[in-house]
This record gives structure tokens, sequence and C-alpha cells, in this order.
């Protein structure tokens, strides 16, 4: 979505999803280069989307937030955040996923 999301405990978030759950949603509006003043970024805007959404997928198969700094799973308060983790899951988190992807195709 382009509009801001917010919880009832944070201003705002990047996205939100159901642990464990079958539902996602990420905003593009605080990923945007442009909600800080600085001239628009597409590239850094995809760059951000990318882990965000995988961010949030990964809160669907059941992971929570890593404390890995590499990991698609860190949590991220500010966008600067988002650039500094990777776009991939940690070790750990990947194999999660892959646990959790095997229960489904059963």
């Amino acid at each position: 979505t382009g509009v801001d999301l917010c919880t009832p405990v944070l201003t705002y978030v990047f996205g939100e999803a159901q642990l464990d759950g079958r539902a996602a949603v990420v905003s593009i509006h605080r990923l945007r280069a442009e909600a800080y003043g600085l001239p628009a970024d597409d590239t850094l805007l995809l760059d951000r989307l990318d882990k965000e959404a995988t961010h949030e997928l990964g809160h669907t198969f059941g992971l929570i937030h890593c404390l890995d700094p590499s990991c698609v799973m860190r949590a991220s308060t500010y966008a600067e955040e988002i650039d500094f983790k990777g776009a991939e899951f940690c070790r750990h988190c990947l194999g999660t996923v892959r646990n959790a992807a095997g229960r489904i195709g059963t």
C-alpha cells in the first residue's frame, strides 16, 4: 500500500503480518526517500520493499525478529536500518522457513 501503517503502540510501521498466519501487508509510504526530504530513488525504494516484503513473509512462516544484523528478519525502526540489513534470511531463520514450508506441503 502507499499509505502509512500504524499500530496502537507505534506511530508507524513498514509492514505488519500475522505471526504463523496467512496475511501480511507492507507500505511503501515510509520506504520512499522523499518521505525524508531526499530526492526520489527508485532503486533504493525497490531494495527496501524487497527486504520488508521478505521480512513480513518471514513472520507468516512463524519467524520473530532476529538479532543477526545481516538477517532480513532483523527489526527495523528507521528506514536507514533497512538499508544496513541483508535481503536474505540468516542460516537459523532460513531453517525455520524451510521447516514451515515442509509442513505446508504435507
